[in-house]
């Protein structure tokens, strides 16, 4: 029989065995230089990153790729840790041979890879990995994290025959220290025709215009405003035209200067009078108060129309249905019952001018039944906290935070941790009945612990675990004056619907790498928005009494190609609602709206449920989702048939004004200005009146005639547009 093992040898086999797997693991090999190790997540994992090999395309997605996955980006850098270094029997690098190991030799092409070569061998970041294994690849200094990424410089002029310029950026760590991390960030142009980007952070420009460059770091964002001014030769009084009557008038004009782009004149009084009409009450306006208007306009004037227009419960009407669409009041929640509630109470805010941060507190916080309870029927957005927290960084504060529920956001500062905080707020909602309450307990938990998460606003370092509702810490939260982004994501709306392009686009994602067109504008608006209790009217006004707001949409040679720095005014196309509601005003043939009695104009409905072949076809929000970049049923191809052939029109022409008019004994002038007025809310041109009174002498097909007028207006690129 063999001998059994003395006690003595059993344990010296151990400790070598110890001492062996010390070695591969921990210590130091003979060969590893004397450099201390780099920390995992700022050093290693950004090589990687930059690399392309945790994007989601390759072992960044949702299941990895050829049995390897990483975190995407880099979002979760412990995992990323233990996937390369434990899994797998570590089979992902070899500490004896640095060079040999299989992430290296994949990396590199040595090795079939199906990504391609992604690092050169020889390259720095190559022998920093190196480096990094034979030193035992440790994870490092993980509660050192990157808590500001500046950019340098933040606003570039650079000159197309010029060599590319540099970004430099560093990265502020938490323990007070900084460090330049422009070889290992990420770069990308937001707008590929103006500027362009290399792996280096170096910029080009291609074409005059103004974008951003946007810079990712550790899980930290920046990004560079670039500027190329346009190439054009101005007379000398170019900017001495046009007088500023506010401070968004300096504001636009400073920037028009530097870009060497010119301001288009005001705007004609007939173009101003449609054009404020529509925006502020969705009605065209009437023919009498067009003539008038054209007597004695004068700045005065226009301030006292808009003064009078904000009064109108037109307004009121107009600028309730805006806001029920950003507030998703569809009727499939609750039911049309607690829709029309729902309606209601946004409408009597709207018409008393309650001030923004008043709604916004009580649609977070409302309790009761939704059918007796107006603002409680925001609880009925979603049942899942997660999915009304998304609801909620949309509305209030224009951040799309979906993407962090899986990882963290690739193009703004939000962390899982961040995304999942936040949708505690809402993790006690009761709903039992169509009756909102709070309940004691409800948690939303860490996706990757499984503990449950203390509330914690976006944004915010300290978390709130208050004893009440948790909604109403929130709701206090959000419309401090401690919180910028509740009043930015409002203005840059209200600008939008105004302006026809807001500020940040899409309104819906203000993000530091999505930078404003005017950055300072947007602060101001914002800062005398809160400053005079979030009041719409007076917002409102101050941007349509300025002449950056009242100049004419008729470009000169040298603005026409500015769709973003508002030299001239946009051409904006109406809401199918306000479309409608426009047809019907210039025929005089009333919609009928199944089971709405009480609704004299589209803009009234409650709701998207309302049966309309029209607004099916015109488009209108569907309210399932934002309509600010999704969610527009109808338009198109089908609208622009339906209005040469269908019977919204088509239906209308031998009824309603026309006959009446045709009947009354008009003159061929009169006629033809009165079909101008109600349609394009002009008199016509001289040429126009002289050819269609000239056609319409023809006595035997008079009504034929005049009929064909009326579908050629309202088939006309100028009616379909406010401009």
């Amino acid at each position: 029989m063999t001998p059994a093992p003395s006690p003595v040898a059993g344990d010296v086999r151990r400790l070598h065995l110890f001492l062996l797997l010390l070695s591969l693991f921990v210590l130091p090999t003979t060969h590893a230089s004397t450099n201390p190790p780099p920390d995992f997540h700022l050093r290693i994992l950004p090589i990687l990153t930059k690399a392309g090999c945790n994007g989601g395309a390759c072992h960044g997605a949702a299941t990895g790729q050829g049995g390897f996955k990483l975190s995407l980006l880099g979002y979760a850098p412990d995992l990323d840790h233990a996937s390369i270094t434990r899994e797998l029997g570590a089979r992902r690098i070899d500490f004896s041979q640095p060079a040999q190991s299989l992430l290296l030799r994949k990396a590199t092409d040595q090795l079939d890879h199906e990504g391609g070569r992604r690092l050169r061998s020889d390259s720095p970041d190559t022998l920093l990995l190196q480096h990094w294994i034979a030193q035992g690849a440790p994870i490092g200094r993980t509660d050192l994290v990157v808590t500001q990424l500046l950019a340098h410089p933040p606003l570039l002029h650079p000159v197309p025959s010029s060599q590319p310029q540099p970004i430099r950026v560093t990265a502020l760590l938490s323990d007070g220290s900084s460090t330049d991390v422009s070889p290992l960030a990420l770069y990308s142009s937001n707008d590929d025709s103006i500027a362009e980007v290399d792996r280096s952070g170096h910029v080009r420009l291609l074409g005059p215009g103004t974008t951003a460059v946007m810079i990712r770091f550790a899980g930290a964002v920046a990004a560079v405003r670039v500027e190329h001014p346009f190439t054009n030769a101005l007379p000398s009084d170019a900017f001495a035209r046009t007088v500023p009557r506010n401070y968004i008038d300096e504001t636009i004009l400073r920037r028009l200067q530097v870009m060497n782009i010119p301001p288009s004149p005001d705007a004609e009084p007939t173009e101003f009078l449609r054009r404020i009409h529509l925006d502020l009450t969705g009605r065209l306006p009437d023919p009498a108060l067009i003539r008038d208007f054209i007597t004695r306009d004068s700045s005065a004037t226009r301030d006292a129309l808009v003064d009078r227009l904000l009064r109108s419960p037109e307004f009121t009407d107009l600028w309730s249905m805006h806001l029920a669409d950003l507030l998703l009041i569809s009727g499939k929640r609750g039911g049309e019952s607690a829709a029309r509630t729902f309606q209601s109470w946004l409408h009597q805010q709207i018409a008393t001018n309650a001030p923004w941060d008043r709604i916004a507190h009580q649609l977070l916080t409302a309790q009761g039944s939704v059918q007796d309870v107006g603002p409680a029927s925001f609880a009925l957005l979603a049942n899942d906290p997660r999915d009304l927290a998304e609801h909620a960084g949309s509305i209030f504060l224009a951040a799309r935070i979906g993407c962090a529920r899986c990882h963290a956001h690739p193009a703004d500062r939000w962390t899982r941790t961040d995304y999942h905080q936040f949708a505690a707020f809402f993790a006690r909602i009761q709903r039992d009945g169509g009756r909102i309450t709070t309940a004691a307990q409800g948690e939303v938990e860490d996706p990757q612990s499984g503990r449950p998460l203390a509330p914690r606003p976006l944004g915010e370092r300290s978390s709130l675990d208050p004893e009440s509702d948790r909604r109403l810490a929130l709701a206090d939260w959000l419309v401090s004056p401690e919180n910028p982004l509740f009043a930015r994501a409002f203005v840059n709306r209200v600008w939008r619907h105004l302006m026809g392009r807001g500020l940040v686009e899409p309104v819906d994602d203000l993000r530091p790498t999505n930078p404003a067109t005017h950055p300072d504008l947007l602060d101001a608006l914002a800062h005398d928005f809160a400053s005079n209790g979030f009041n719409l009217r007076r917002l409102v006004r101050t941007i349509v009494t300025s002449a950056t707001y009242q100049r004419s949409s008729e470009t000169l040679p040298g603005n026409a190609a500015d769709d973003r720095l508002h030299s001239h005014a946009l051409l904006k196309s109406p809401d199918g609602r306000v479309f409608l509601d426009m047809i019907v005003q210039a025929t005089g043939v009333p919609e009928v709206f199944p089971d709405q009695p009480d609704v004299d104009h589209a803009v009234q409905l409650t709701g998207s449920q309302t049966p309309s072949q029209a607004l099916d076809i015109l488009g209108r929000c569907s309210r399932e989702a934002s309509c600010e970049s999704s969610g527009i049923a109808g338009g198109g191809l089908a609208q622009a048939l339906h209005l040469l052939n269908g019977a919204t029109l088509n239906s209308r022409l031998s009824r309603g004004n026309l006959p009446l008019w045709l009947q009354s004994g008009e003159s061929n002038d009169a006629l033809v200005c009165k079909l101008y007025l109600h349609t394009l809310s002009r008199p016509p041109s001289p040429t126009e009146l002289q050819t269609w009174t000239s056609r319409l002498s023809d006595n035997t097909r008079r009504v034929d005639l005049a009929e064909d007028l009326l579908w050629a207006l309202l088939n006309s690129r100028e009616f379909h547009f406010n401009h």
